[in-house]
């Protein structure tokens, strides 16, 4: 059986300047490429598309542990990029990746936390390279 190859995902955002700011500043993927309203960003292996949504209001988004979508990345310094998550005002919600304890960047409790982007998407992330099953970096 043929096995496809994730390359790109897309999010439709309320604020592109905002969230541009939380995935390259906060998180370190690189800008690559512009599109009108919108940017592409990478790490290199995949294409992360942000478009600035301008449709009607839409319902806000379920966020926090109710989570309905949500992605991981994989840094080389959890705590520097918890601690530009936080300077940037992007809210870190919990320690680790499968749990709710409170996150305290002076005393973490694990090599993962959950972070929220300005929409309320929640990323996993995490230090460790075999955080997912079936990826190999």
């Amino acid at each position: 059986m043929n096995c496809a190859t994730l390359i790109h995902v897309g999010v439709r955002v309320t604020d592109i300047e905002r969230s541009v700011r939380f995935w390259r500043d906060a998180l370190g993927l690189r800008v690559v490429g512009m599109v009108p309203n919108g940017y592409d960003l990478s790490d290199g292996y995949h294409n992360f598309r942000v478009f600035q949504y301008s449709g009607p209001a839409r319902p806000d988004h379920v966020s926090g542990m109710q989570d309905y979508l949500h992605l991981g990345v994989v840094v080389d310094d959890l705590y520097a990029t918890a601690r530009r998550c936080l300077d940037l005002g992007f809210p870190i919600f919990c320690d680790g990746v499968a749990n709710e304890r409170p996150f305290d960047l002076d005393k973490p409790g694990s090599e993962a936390f959950k972070a929220q982007d300005p929409d309320g998407i929640i990323v996993d992330v995490a230090a460790s390279r075999t955080q997912w099953p079936g990826v190999r970096l």
